[in-house]
C-alpha cells in the first residue's frame, strides 16, 4: 500500500460539477428546457433531474480518476477500497449517519437566525422531491447506488489521503472539508456550511479504518434519510 498519493489531481472531482453544468446548459441551448427533458425520463422534480445528471457524471469522473491514478501505480486498495466492514465499523457508520441527522435541526435554526438562505433558489422546498414510483427508482440509482461510492472514492479515498500525506492530519481534514463543501456550492450557501461540518464524519471514519467502506455505508444511510425518508415524511 502506498504511503502518499500524487496531489496534482486535487481538483479533478470538480470536473463532475463542470460537466453537469455544461450538460444542463447544452440541453437548454438545444431548445429543450430541462423540465421537458426531465419529463422524458418520468421526472417532474427539476432538482431530481439535476441530481440524476450529476450522479452519472460523478460516477464517470470517479472512474476516470481511478484510471488515471492506476496509470501512476495507484490501485483501488490505495484509494481505500480495502479491508472489510467490521461490526464496529457498521455501528459507527450508523451512529455517524444518525449524528448528522441530529446536527441538522440546531444548524438549520442557527442558519435561519443569521439569515443565510439554504438554497440559491428560494422556492426550493427540499433537496429532492420524488413523488412517483419511477422518481423513487431514479433517486435510488442516483443517491444510493452511484453517489456514495463515487464521492467517497474521490474525496475520502483520494483528496483527504493526498492532503494528509502533505500537510498533516488536522489541516488535511479542514481543507478536505472545505473542498467537499465547495464541491456542493451550486446547491446553496446554507447547504455549503452544513456540508462542511457533515464532512467531518465520513472523513474521521476513513481516518479510523483506512477504508472507504464505512464512509460509503454512512453516506448511503444519510441519503436514505435525505432522499427518501424526508420527502415521504415531510414534503408531501
Amino acid at each position: 500500500m502506498r504511503t502518499s498519493l500524487p496531489i496534482r489531481y486535487l481538483l479533478f472531482p470538480f470536473i463532475s460539477i463542470i460537466a453537469t453544468t455544461v450538460t444542463l446548459f447544452g440541453i437548454r441551448m438545444a431548445g429543450l428546457p430541462p423540465e421537458r427533458a426531465a419529463l422524458a425520463v418520468g421526472i417532474r422534480d427539476p432538482g431530481l433531474f439535476r441530481v440524476l445528471i450529476y450522479s452519472l457524471w460523478a460516477a464517470v469522473t470517479a472512474w476516470a480518476l481511478v484510471r488515471i491514478l492506476r496509470s501512476e501505480g495507484v490501485g483501488l486498495p490505495d484509494l481505500g477500497w480495502r479491508g472489510k466492514l467490521s461490526l464496529e465499523a457498521v455501528g459507527l457508520a450508523a451512529l455517524a449517519a444518525g449524528a448528522v441527522a441530529m446536527l441538522w435541526p440546531p444548524f438549520d435554526a442557527a442558519r435561519q437566525t443569521l439569515g443565510i438562505p439554504l438554497y440559491w433558489d428560494p422556492a426550493r422546498r427540499g433537496f429532492v422531491q420524488p413523488a412517483s414510483t419511477l422518481e423513487f427508482v431514479w433517486i435510488v440509482l442516483a443517491g444510493l447506488i452511484l453517489v456514495p461510492p463515487a464521492e467517497e472514492t474521490m474525496f475520502r479515498g483520494y483528496v483527504l489521503q493526498a492532503l494528509e500525506g502533505r500537510i498533516g492530519r488536522l489541516r488535511a481534514l479542514l481543507l478536505h472539508n472545505l473542498l467537499f463543501a465547495l464541491y456542493h456550492g451550486a446547491i446553496g450557501p446554507g447547504l455549503v456550511l452544513y456540508i462542511f461540518f457533515w464532512s467531518f464524519f465520513p472523513a474521521l471514519l476513513y481516518m479510523r479504518y483506512r477504508s472507504v467502506y464505512p464512509g460509503i455505508l454512512m453516506h448511503f444511510l444519510n441519503n436514505v434519510w435525505v432522499d427518501i425518508a424526508v420527502p415521504l415524511l415531510f414534503l408531501r
